[in-house]
């Protein structure tokens, strides 16, 4: 993820939370991701802490390898966040049959899931850099 999709996720993230959250202090003050993502995991913000794991992680590695795993990492994502969505509900449906990220993405949007939402539109945003030749993404 570069560095705009990731304060794109910050922000996005942040609308959502409570102003006394720490985390939400962290992200107002530019702090740093992995404070970011230490104080998300203490909250219990799991799934947006293992999202900022990854970013960290990605920005290490360069290449097609990087993308590779950012797809791999937001398929996990899919899978956690879909063992928390209740039965019947349009996005759950959507994950369930592996509909694309752009579809499960506009159904988390319809539904308030903004973090799914956004973690998808990410995703979407690095796939579109990515030459089609390099990496398969749904």
């Amino acid at each position: 993820m570069e560095m705009k999709n990731i304060e794109h996720l910050l922000r996005s993230f942040r609308d959502d939370l409570p102003d006394d959250s720490r985390t939400a202090a962290a992200i107002d003050h530019n702090a740093r991701l992995e404070e970011i993502s230490e104080l998300a995991e203490a909250e219990g913000f799991h799934k947006f802490a293992s999202v900022l794991f990854e970013a960290e992680q990605e920005a290490l590695r360069v290449g097609p390898a990087a993308v590779e795993d950012a797809a791999t990492a937001t398929e996990m994502f899919l899978r956690e966040a879909r063992k928390d969505l209740p039965e019947g509900g349009k996005t759950a449906a959507a994950i369930d049959r592996s509909a694309s990220w752009e579809e499960i993405s506009e159904l988390a949007e319809e539904e308030g899931l903004h973090q799914i939402a956004s973690v998808l539109f990410e995703a979407e945003q690095e796939q579109l850099r990515t030459p089609a030749s390099t990496v398969s993404i749904r």
